[in-house]
């Protein structure tokens, strides 16, 4: 199985997320990410309401505070499903597409192939770049004022016009992308294969 520093990977028989998966998130996720508050907006799946199990597990020092999203507006104002779902989604089907397209030797419903590629998306979205994204997502779902022009990371990423060369000396291949933190042309090999995990940053 593919591993990444910026992936925590576990599974359940159904699919969903079962009450000891939500706990292990709280304890290895996002308790490590948060100093000294945090409040967190979730919908009303049955699996959150059992917030006394989650006081358990968290640092003493930490102020917890959880909104529950009424049943049926969750895509009306949870910040993920207003946008940036989409957007993620849109850029991972432009990478498969590209796959299916060439004809390369991949498997894009392998499980090693998909966690590598959300590995190499997610840091994607995690450039500078894209930060009024997310910006924008919580105004667009009314928990701020200000409005945010934001770069779309799809459109960024794969322009109509996407020319020149792989940023690779001698590479001749066809571009797939430009990235999202150095602004590199890559081709697929060199993104993909070479895993491009670039953290330097141009405007």
């Amino acid at each position: 199985m593919f591993r990444a520093d910026n992936l925590y990977v576990t599974a359940s028989a159904s699919g969903k997320m079962t009450k000891k998966l939500y706990l292990e998130w709280c304890e290895k996720i996002l308790f490590s990410h948060v100093e000294d508050r945090r409040i967190l907006l979730a919908d009303s799946w049955r699996t959150y309401s059992d917030q006394e199990a989650v006081l358990e597990s968290k640092p003493e020092e930490l102020e917890d505070e959880m909104i529950t999203i009424l049943p049926r507006v969750t895509g009306d104002i949870q910040p993920l499903d207003r946008l940036s779902f989409r957007m993620y989604k849109d850029f991972f089907r432009k990478i498969s597409s590209f796959i299916i397209l060439h004809s390369l030797p991949l498997q894009v419903h392998h499980r090693y192939v998909i966690l590598k590629m959300h590995s190499l998306v997610y840091q994607q979205f995690q450039s500078p770049r894209f930060g009024d994204l997310v910006n924008q997502v919580w105004h667009l779902c009314g928990y701020t004022d200000e409005s945010f022009d934001y770069v779309n990371p799809t459109e960024f990423s794969f322009p109509k016009k996407l020319t020149g060369h792989c940023d690779h000396e001698n590479c001749d291949e066809r571009l797939l992308l430009k990235y999202g933190w150095c602004k590199a042309p890559l081709c697929f090999h060199h993104f993909y294969d070479q895993y491009h995990l670039c953290k330097i940053y141009l405007p």
